[in-house]
This record gives C-alpha cells, sequence and structure tokens, in this order.
C-alpha cells in the first residue's frame, strides 16, 4: 500500500504522513529515493522504537517484586542482543582510533578484511605492550546488579586456601563466576577472557612478544572485595594459560617488581608456571604478565642491583641498565637464556604500545623501556578489542615514519 501510494501520489503521501507523526515523516524523507530499502529501514525504526518502550516497561517492572525477576532477565537478554548488534555494526562499517591524541577514522578495505582468511599483516612489530584497561567500567555498563559482597569474598579466601583440592577449586570457581554475572566485576572475567583471544591473535599475526599490564602496585588501593576477586581470577586464567601455553609452546614470564605483596600460593603458582614454560620448544611466543608491578619501582630494583656489582669502577651503560628491565620471578636462574629470549623476539623496547578505553598515560608502565615505543589509544574498553581492531593498529604502525631522532 505504501509504496503504491508513494509512487503514484507523491503530494498524497506527503499529506498522509507528513502531518502525522514524526516516525512516519522519518519513513517519508528516507522513501523519496523510491526504493523497497528504505520503507524497510522505516520499519526498523519502528521496531527499534517498540522494542525501547517495552524496555523501558521492563525497567519500570523492576520496582515491582512479582515482576522483578521476569523484567531482569528481558533486560538482559536486550543487552546481550544490542551489544551483539552493535559489534557485528562496527566491524561492517568505520572505526575510530585515537593516536597520539589525533583520530583515525578508516573503512573496512577489503585488504584487512582478508587478513581473517590467513593473511599475515608485514607490520615490523615483534614486541607489543598493553595496558589492559577498560575492564571495570565495561563491567559498569553492563552490570544489572550488585554482587554478594560476603559470599563472593568468602568463595575467594577458600579458593587461595592451600589446603583446598583443585576439585574444590573448580566447583568455587564456577559458583564464583556464577555470583559475578552482569555485576561490575563481572569486567574483569571479560578480561580475562579477551587476554587468551588476544594472545592467540598475536601468534595469528606473528608478533613474537607481548608484554601486558594486568595488575599495578597501585591497584592494591582497591577495595578488598574488588583484590579478593582479581587474585581469584588470577588464579584460574594462570592455570588456563598454562594449558593453553603447552599447547601453543608459549613461554610465560610474570614480571612483578613488588612480588612479596603477592599471597605465597600465587607466587608458588607464577613461579612453578615460568619454570615449566621455560622447557617449551620450539618456542613460538613470548608472553610477559606484570603483576604487581611499577615502573619506578622496576627503576629503583635495577639500580639497587647493579650496585652490588662487583666491579664497581666501571660505569653503568645503557645496555647493562636496560638488561635489569621486565626481569622475571626466576631470572635470577636464567641469565644467558632470558638476554637472548629478547634479542630472539625484539628486544625489551617495545616496538608499539596499545592502551585502551581512551586514557592517554602511561600509568607507571614501562617507563624506561618506551624511549622511543610508538603510542596508540583506542576509545575501546579492553574486553571489546577483537582481531580486526589489532590488524588495525599494526597497519597504523607499519605506515609510520620512525626516524627515532635522526
Amino acid at each position: 500500500m505504501f509504496p503504491d501510494l508513494l509512487l503514484s501520489n507523491e503530494e498524497k503521501f506527503y499529506k498522509n504522513f507528513f502531518d502525522e507523526v514524526d516516525v512516519s515523516f522519518l519513513v517519508f524523507q528516507r522513501c523519496r529515493g523510491r526504493t523497497l530499502d528504505t520503507l524497510t529501514e522505516g520499519f526498523e525504526v519502528l521496531v527499534i522504537f517498540f522494542c525501547a518502550l517495552l524496555f523501558f516497561g521492563c525497567l519500570a517492572c523492576v520496582s515491582c517484586q512479582y515482576w522483578r525477576r521476569t523484567a531482569l532477565r528481558t533486560i538482559c537478554w536486550y543487552l546481550k542482543f544490542f551489544e551483539a548488534l552493535l559489534d557485528a555494526e562496527t566491524e561492517e562499517t568505520s572505526r575510530m582510533l585515537c593516536s597520539g591524541g589525533s583520530h583515525i577514522v578508516e573503512k573496512a578495505p577489503a585488504a584487512v578484511e582478508s587478513y581473517h582468511v590467513g593473511e599475515v599483516v608485514q607490520h615490523g612489530v615483534r614486541h607489543l605492550a598493553v595496558i589492559m584497561d577498560g575492564n571495570r567500567r565495561y563491567g559498569k555498563r553492563t552490570a544489572v546488579s550488585d554482587a554478594p559482597t560476603e559470599v563472593v569474598k568468602e568463595i575467594c579466601e577458600n579458593i587461595l586456601k592451600e589446603e583446598c583440592a583443585m576439585t574444590e577449586k573448580d566447583e568455587m570457581y564456577t559458583r564464583l563466576v556464577s555470583l559475578l554475572r552482569h555485576t561490575v566485576l563481572d569486567g574483569h572475567r571479560v578480561g580475562g577472557e579477551k587476554l587468551m583471544e588476544f594472545v592467540n591473535d598475536c601468534i595469528h599475526l606473528d608478533i613474537q612478544m607481548l608484554t601486558v599490564y594486568a595488575f599495578s602496585t597501585e591497584n592494591w588501593g582497591r577495595s578488598s572485595l574488588e583484590i579478593d576477586v582479581l587474585m581469584s581470577l588470577f588464579y584460574f586464567y594462570f592455570e588456563r594459560m598454562r594449558n593453553f601455553a603447552k599447547e601453543k609452546h608459549i613461554f610465560i614470564r610474570f614480571i612483578s617488581p613488588v612480588f612479596e605483596r603477592i599471597s605465597p600460593r600465587m607466587r608458588k603458582l607464577m613461579i612453578n608456571i615460568e619454570e615449566e614454560t621455560r622447557k617449551h620448544t620450539p618456542r613460538r611466543f613470548v608472553l610477559n604478565v606484570c603483576v604487581s608491578y611499577s615502573g619506578r619501582d622496576e627503576v629503583v630494583n635495577a639500580c639497587n642491583r647493579l650496585e652490588q656489582r662487583v666491579n664497581k669502577s666501571v660505569p653503568i651503560s645503557k645496555e647493562e641498565f636496560m638488561n635489569q628491565m621486565l626481569r622475571s620471578v626466576t631470572q635470577d636462574n636464567h641469565e644467558d637464556e632470558d638476554a637472548c629470549i629478547f634479542a630472539d623476539c625484539g628486544g625489551t623496547e617495545p616496538q608499539l604500545l596499545l592502551r585502551t578505553s581512551g586514557e592517554q598515560r602511561l600509568s607507571n608502565f614501562m617507563l624506561y623501556e618506551c624511549a622511543y615505543t610508538e603510542f596508540l589509544f583506542v576509545n575501546k574498553t579492553w574486553p571489546e578489542i577483537t582481531r580486526v581492531d589489532l590488524i588495525r593498529l599494526l597497519r597504523d604502525y607499519s605506515q609510520r615514519d620512525r626516524r627515532c631522532g635522526k
């Protein structure tokens, strides 16, 4: 009816719809190209309008005890549906990257899409550093309830107990995850899942070393509940990374200048994983996980170690000082091996540093190592980063003219 009316008598169509409702006028405006596609888009507007009314109706029902559970489930379904819809939309359209304070808008060229079928980007990045920022903001955006504080704290304490068996820990972890879902703290769990995915993407894109900022010394100042949740999640993700590393031939190194603040059980696990993954051959990838990390403490520790040298009459060189950076928790027993690792993987200084969530600062991360590192800042939070984003970052880096002061 509507297409026939528009094609036969545009003036009548205008009279019927222009003076009625805004949504109909929007349909009319978009129909002037005389295609059925535009009418379809108008219908989509009506559907979205109806869905919005239903969504806000559910929000109103939350206050009613009888409808509360059904309303919350419906809201959760809406959030998941629109999140998936937005993810699909953004992968097909332009993306915004914030690079050194400026915005770079790119269309999705066929060359980028072709990388999904196995091609490797020629980028020149051997060592990539990432500040995984925005987990809490992601959690706040997707949260619909608060975590039960006392129950969560009790589970976290039991997980980190020495005498607790692994089968019991698995059950407790499953329960912990169910309690965290759709709360602010669930952003940390999603961020951990994203790291596993991101490591796999780095291997596929021929990056040899990845250094990630997982937990800073400043993070110890957060609430006890959040710290307990983070440490419990670390425990299980480190175990998963151990199995993943065996499959992918990854060497996992833990960088922790303030190692003593971590619980004894976690320290033992980190040392065991590092010693175990050292033996993986052939080594395809090196992952540096910075936990209880501070760039300033790293520099102070380096000065203290160099001050204890036998021959103090020889001046300290830049190379010698750089060798003290990114020291792992077991490096004292493997000095020569770790020196070779950095030589093979692009050096201690990363070629590229990525920070998510739109913040543009280092936040006490790799202060000495990043003298000539290229910085890229992305507006997305860490859980929202995709392989396409990584490819775009690498393409951006490959097009830069790196003069290093020359």
